[in-house]
């Protein structure tokens, strides 16, 4: 037996993604087939107690400057996940680990990994610490700061071929991931992947068959594909789709990264619904022009009206299925922009999903915004602080648009438009006549009313 390896899953600050740690469980079953003993503590696992989620908004973490530098505000942030006493607790008491090996996706929670680090560090004097994921392999000289022995760039690649063991997790998850395209030839502005070729991640016939593996041995029916632009390989997804039609399976399918809606052709779209998807994102980013330019989308605005209306013409349960997508908090966006996104959304019968803004060092968002973020850390940056709107009096209305814009229903969020300051409320109150004016019909000028 190799030397015992020790794998954490730190948790999150005021903001959590329905995700599992694909990668770790495959680094973990790589150390596992080589002969190491492998303990794997995901500290952002549902359980018994908590089914289908994990701790959040209960748990005081601490205190984050709000709004951009100078704004002259704080507010309060949230731990989503497992407290340090109970990664404490699942640690045995006999067992010493020679590696501990620890992941960090987002950059703004860096600070829960360090803090994991520096307690593992005291426990274990002697172990060499990895830290990889995202957020080290875009900040490697920040990720230095951590005490970690390695920090980790890109992919493990030796684990790249293993299919994760799920009985190294505590609990069986109530929903597995599954990767087909590597990569994206896009570059937008406020996305920190490198523009990169794409590539197959996985054999889709294998994809497809670990899918109903898992549900088979385990009984997870709901499975998540997390890949930046799954369709830029749209072979692989339909080859995938149509073995899962074959199988004759319950499995509910997910893709939650966004699939670029100029792509989404109806035979694709007629491929997921037979092989039982049941959500997708669908970016829309904007209804302006001159934003999707910024952005660098390589779409226009009909191609996401387009397809969801259609999709609901023809039967499709668009509010439920098409969870569509855009950025706010964009520092002087229009409320053409944000409202009028919203209610393009709307009539086309999506789902609104808005994002705030989390403007990441090394995108043009943050070097756009660079003056208003001077001498933020990155754990200041989280979109939910509204890092880029200049005084408090904003980020208060922003918090009021955004609860505002995550209503399905629209009248939902006309009853919070007494809220808004009087020139948001003129546009609100004219888009919410633009939608009354009925759906939008496939072909038709999608264009919502300018501002004043």
């Amino acid at each position: 037996m190799n030397p015992p390896v020790l794998a954490i899953d730190p948790v999150q600050v005021d903001m959590y993604a329905e995700a599992v740690p694909f990668g770790l469980l495959q680094i973990g079953t790589f150390l596992r087939n080589q002969g190491h003993e492998v303990l794997l503590v995901d500290m952002m696992a549902s359980s018994d107690d908590h089914p289908g989620g994990v701790l959040g908004g209960e748990s005081f973490y601490g205190v984050k400057p709000a709004g951009a530098s100078g704004a002259m505000m704080e507010r309060v942030v949230y731990l989503y996940g497992r407290d340090l006493d109970w990664l404490m607790s699942r640690l045995p008491d006999s067992w010493a680990p020679d590696e501990i090996w620890m992941t960090c996706c987002i950059s703004f929670n860096y600070e829960p990994a360090f803090s994991a680090i520096d307690l593992l560090r005291r426990l274990y004097p002697r172990a060499r610490i990895l830290l990889g994921g995202n957020y080290p392999s875009l900040f490697p000289e920040h990720a230095a700061r951590s005490g970690a022995n390695v920090v980790h760039r890109g992919p493990f690649r030796q684990a790249d071929g293993y299919f994760p063991e799920l009985d190294l997790l505590e609990h069986v998850p109530p929903i597995w991931l599954f990767r087909l395209v590597r990569g994206c030839r896009y570059r937008c502005s406020f996305c920190a992947n490198s523009a990169r070729t794409p590539e197959l991640a996985g054999d889709p016939v294998q994809v497809a068959e670990e899918i109903l593996q898992v549900h088979r041995r385990w009984g997870v029916k709901t499975f998540s594909n997390w890949d930046p632009n799954v369709l830029l390989i749209p072979k692989a997804v339909e080859e995938m789709l149509r073995i899962l039609i074959e199988a004759k399976t319950e499995v509910e399918i997910k893709f939650e990264m966004g699939l670029q809606p100029n792509r989404l052709t109806p035979d694709i779209l007629e491929l997921m619904n037979q092989a039982g998807v049941t959500m997708m994102t669908i970016p829309f980013e904007s209804v302006e022009a001159h934003m999707l330019r910024r952005f660098g989308k390589p779409f226009e605005l009909h191609h996401p009206m387009d397809i969801v209306a259609s999709a609901r013409i023809n039967g499709f349960d668009t509010h439920r299925l098409f969870h569509c997508t855009w950025v706010i908090g964009i520092r002087d966006e229009s409320f053409r922009h944000v409202f009028g996104t919203y209610f393009a959304i709307l009539k086309a019968g999506g789902l609104p999903t808005p994002f705030p803004l989390s403007p990441t060092p090394g995108t043009r968002e943050y070097t756009r915004h660079r003056a208003s973020l001077a001498g933020k850390d990155l754990s200041e940056l989280n979109g939910h602080l509204w890092p880029c709107q200049p005084s408090a009096e904003m980020v208060v209305l922003y918090d009021t648009i955004l609860d505002m814009v995550s209503k399905p229903d629209p009248h939902d969020a006309l009853e919070l438009a007494d809220r808004l300051s009087p020139r948001a409320s003129r546009y609100f109150n004219r888009a919410f006549e633009w939608y009354l004016e009925g759906p939008y019909e496939p072909g038709r000028d999608p264009q919502p009313p300018p501002e004043d």
